[in-house]
Protein backbone atom coordinates (compact mmCIF):
# COMPACT_ATOMS: atom_id res chain seq x y z
CA UNK A 1 0.00 0.00 0.00
CA UNK A 2 1.36 3.12 -0.85
CA UNK A 3 0.75 6.31 1.15
CA UNK A 4 2.83 8.84 0.28
CA UNK A 5 1.93 12.33 -0.34
CA UNK A 6 3.85 12.28 -3.96
CA UNK A 7 2.05 9.76 -5.04
CA UNK A 8 -1.35 11.02 -3.83
CA UNK A 9 -0.36 14.10 -6.06
CA UNK A 10 0.80 12.31 -8.42
CA UNK A 11 -3.28 10.65 -8.45
CA UNK A 12 -4.66 14.03 -8.24
CA UNK A 13 -2.46 15.25 -11.25
CA UNK A 14 -3.48 11.97 -13.40
CA UNK A 15 -6.88 13.31 -14.67
CA UNK A 16 -5.29 16.68 -15.72
CA UNK A 17 -2.81 14.76 -18.06
CA UNK A 18 -5.22 13.13 -19.54
CA UNK A 19 -6.98 16.11 -20.27
CA UNK A 20 -3.81 18.02 -21.59
CA UNK A 21 -3.27 14.91 -23.90
CA UNK A 22 -7.22 15.45 -25.37
CA UNK A 23 -6.36 19.04 -26.35
CA UNK A 24 -4.35 17.55 -29.23
CA UNK A 25 -6.78 14.38 -30.10
CA UNK A 26 -8.10 14.47 -33.35
CA UNK A 27 -11.07 17.36 -33.16
CA UNK A 28 -13.30 15.22 -35.23
CA UNK A 29 -13.44 12.62 -32.59
CA UNK A 30 -16.97 12.69 -30.20
CA UNK A 31 -15.81 13.22 -26.49
CA UNK A 32 -17.19 10.73 -24.50
CA UNK A 33 -18.87 13.48 -21.80
CA UNK A 34 -19.97 16.49 -22.63
CA UNK A 35 -17.42 19.99 -21.41
CA UNK A 36 -19.86 22.27 -21.24
CA UNK A 37 -23.30 23.89 -19.87
CA UNK A 38 -22.67 21.54 -16.69
CA UNK A 39 -23.54 22.19 -13.54
CA UNK A 40 -20.93 22.76 -10.63
CA UNK A 41 -20.50 20.07 -8.24
CA UNK A 42 -22.72 21.78 -5.22
CA UNK A 43 -25.67 21.63 -7.75
CA UNK A 44 -24.92 18.61 -9.58
CA UNK A 45 -25.29 16.92 -6.17
CA UNK A 46 -28.30 18.75 -5.67
CA UNK A 47 -30.23 17.46 -8.92
CA UNK A 48 -29.33 14.01 -8.11
CA UNK A 49 -32.41 12.41 -6.68
CA UNK A 50 -30.31 9.88 -4.18
CA UNK A 51 -28.12 12.23 -3.06
CA UNK A 52 -30.75 14.66 -1.40
CA UNK A 53 -29.54 14.18 1.99
CA UNK A 54 -26.24 14.81 1.32
CA UNK A 55 -27.13 18.05 -0.66
CA UNK A 56 -28.90 19.20 2.94
CA UNK A 57 -25.94 18.38 4.51
CA UNK A 58 -23.60 20.25 2.31
CA UNK A 59 -26.15 23.69 2.51
CA UNK A 60 -26.06 23.28 6.46
CA UNK A 61 -21.73 22.95 6.79
CA UNK A 62 -22.02 26.12 4.89
CA UNK A 63 -19.81 23.73 1.93
CA UNK A 64 -22.10 25.05 -1.10
CA UNK A 65 -19.92 27.85 -2.16
CA UNK A 66 -17.07 25.80 -2.37
CA UNK A 67 -18.09 23.31 -4.33
CA UNK A 68 -19.84 26.34 -6.83
CA UNK A 69 -16.87 27.82 -6.70
CA UNK A 70 -13.91 27.80 -9.06
CA UNK A 71 -11.72 25.50 -7.42
CA UNK A 72 -11.51 21.85 -8.93
CA UNK A 73 -12.52 19.23 -6.36
CA UNK A 74 -14.18 15.56 -6.05
CA UNK A 75 -16.63 14.14 -4.39
CA UNK A 76 -16.99 10.92 -2.92
CA UNK A 77 -21.07 11.15 -1.79
CA UNK A 78 -22.80 9.05 0.36
CA UNK A 79 -26.41 8.21 -0.85
CA UNK A 80 -29.42 8.53 0.72
CA UNK A 81 -29.32 4.95 1.79
CA UNK A 82 -25.81 5.33 3.19
CA UNK A 83 -27.08 8.17 5.65
CA UNK A 84 -29.98 6.34 6.22
CA UNK A 85 -28.11 3.31 7.63
CA UNK A 86 -26.19 5.59 10.03
CA UNK A 87 -29.81 5.59 11.70
CA UNK A 88 -30.54 8.52 14.82
CA UNK A 89 -27.13 9.56 14.84
CA UNK A 90 -26.53 10.18 11.01
CA UNK A 91 -29.80 12.57 11.60
CA UNK A 92 -28.06 14.02 14.71
CA UNK A 93 -25.15 15.31 12.41
CA UNK A 94 -27.95 17.13 10.56
CA UNK A 95 -29.03 19.44 13.84
CA UNK A 96 -27.25 22.69 14.48
CA UNK A 97 -25.04 21.34 17.58
CA UNK A 98 -23.64 19.02 15.86
CA UNK A 99 -22.36 21.27 12.61
CA UNK A 100 -18.66 21.16 13.49
CA UNK A 101 -18.81 17.68 13.27
CA UNK A 102 -21.02 17.46 10.20
CA UNK A 103 -18.20 19.72 8.88
CA UNK A 104 -15.70 17.90 9.49
CA UNK A 105 -17.05 14.61 8.32
CA UNK A 106 -17.96 16.20 4.45
CA UNK A 107 -14.68 17.85 4.02
CA UNK A 108 -13.25 13.64 5.16
CA UNK A 109 -14.97 12.77 1.95
CA UNK A 110 -13.37 15.54 -0.56
CA UNK A 111 -10.41 15.84 -2.36
CA UNK A 112 -8.76 18.45 -4.60
CA UNK A 113 -8.69 17.55 -8.44
CA UNK A 114 -11.09 16.32 -11.54
CA UNK A 115 -10.62 12.71 -10.39
CA UNK A 116 -12.65 10.07 -12.30
CA UNK A 117 -13.24 6.45 -11.19
CA UNK A 118 -11.67 5.05 -14.14
CA UNK A 119 -8.04 7.32 -13.58
CA UNK A 120 -8.85 6.05 -10.09
CA UNK A 121 -8.79 2.40 -11.43
CA UNK A 122 -5.70 2.95 -13.62
CA UNK A 123 -3.97 4.25 -11.06
CA UNK A 124 -4.49 1.06 -8.71
CA UNK A 125 -3.92 -1.59 -11.70
CA UNK A 126 -0.69 0.58 -12.23
CA UNK A 127 0.57 0.27 -8.55
CA UNK A 128 -0.46 -3.03 -8.30
CA UNK A 129 -2.58 -2.37 -4.62
CA UNK A 130 -4.08 0.24 -3.11
CA UNK A 131 -3.55 4.06 -3.53
CA UNK A 132 -4.10 6.78 -1.21
CA UNK A 133 -5.34 10.94 -1.51
CA UNK A 134 -5.48 13.29 1.13
CA UNK A 135 -8.56 14.83 1.69
CA UNK A 136 -9.80 18.61 2.19
CA UNK A 137 -10.16 17.53 5.95
CA UNK A 138 -6.36 16.33 5.77
CA UNK A 139 -6.68 12.42 6.69
CA UNK A 140 -6.07 9.64 4.21
CA UNK A 141 -8.77 7.64 1.55
CA UNK A 142 -7.07 4.40 0.32
CA UNK A 143 -8.72 3.04 -2.90
CA UNK A 144 -8.35 -0.74 -3.88
CA UNK A 145 -10.19 -3.34 -6.12
CA UNK A 146 -12.47 -5.55 -4.72
CA UNK A 147 -13.75 -7.83 -7.89
CA UNK A 148 -15.05 -5.14 -10.20
CA UNK A 149 -15.64 -2.97 -7.66
CA UNK A 150 -13.78 0.11 -6.21
CA UNK A 151 -13.41 0.52 -2.84
CA UNK A 152 -12.54 3.40 -0.56
CA UNK A 153 -11.73 3.65 3.18
CA UNK A 154 -10.92 6.23 5.76
CA UNK A 155 -7.78 6.86 7.25
CA UNK A 156 -8.06 2.91 7.39
CA UNK A 157 -11.53 2.60 9.00
CA UNK A 158 -14.40 1.26 7.11
CA UNK A 159 -15.44 0.72 3.63
CA UNK A 160 -17.50 1.73 1.31
CA UNK A 161 -17.85 0.76 -2.68
CA UNK A 162 -18.68 3.11 -5.72
CA UNK A 163 -22.37 3.01 -5.98
CA UNK A 164 -24.22 4.46 -9.15
CA UNK A 165 -23.66 7.20 -12.03
CA UNK A 166 -20.61 9.40 -11.73
CA UNK A 167 -21.34 12.83 -12.41
CA UNK A 168 -18.73 15.02 -14.23
CA UNK A 169 -19.77 18.42 -13.22
CA UNK A 170 -17.86 21.64 -14.80
CA UNK A 171 -15.63 22.10 -11.54
CA UNK A 172 -15.28 18.37 -10.53
CA UNK A 173 -16.85 14.91 -9.65
CA UNK A 174 -19.64 13.77 -7.86
CA UNK A 175 -18.50 9.69 -7.27
CA UNK A 176 -21.59 8.55 -5.40
CA UNK A 177 -20.55 5.71 -2.61
CA UNK A 178 -22.52 3.05 -0.37
CA UNK A 179 -21.37 4.36 3.47
CA UNK A 180 -20.82 7.08 4.73
CA UNK A 181 -16.96 7.51 5.73
CA UNK A 182 -17.60 8.02 9.26
CA UNK A 183 -14.54 7.62 11.81
CA UNK A 184 -14.89 5.43 14.82
CA UNK A 185 -16.21 7.44 17.71
CA UNK A 186 -17.98 9.74 15.44
CA UNK A 187 -21.40 8.32 15.60
CA UNK A 188 -20.60 7.84 19.84
CA UNK A 189 -19.76 11.04 20.03
CA UNK A 190 -22.58 12.31 18.75
CA UNK A 191 -25.10 10.69 20.92
CA UNK A 192 -23.07 11.38 23.95
CA UNK A 193 -23.89 14.99 23.13
CA UNK A 194 -26.88 14.42 22.51
CA UNK A 195 -27.58 12.85 26.14
CA UNK A 196 -25.20 15.56 27.64
CA UNK A 197 -27.38 18.31 26.40
CA UNK A 198 -30.87 16.69 27.29
CA UNK A 199 -28.87 16.10 30.95
CA UNK A 200 -28.41 19.65 31.39
CA UNK A 201 -32.10 20.68 30.74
Amino acid sequence: MLKTPMRALALVALPASLALAGCNADPSETPATAQTDRDTVAQAVASAANLSTLSRAITDAQLAEVLDGSGSYTLFAPTDDAFAALGENGQRLLEVEQRPLLVGLLREHIVPGHITPDAIGTAIDEEGGSVSMTTMGGGSLTFSRNGDAITVSRDGNGMARFAGQTIEADNGVVIPIDAALAPEGTTSTSSQSANESTATQ
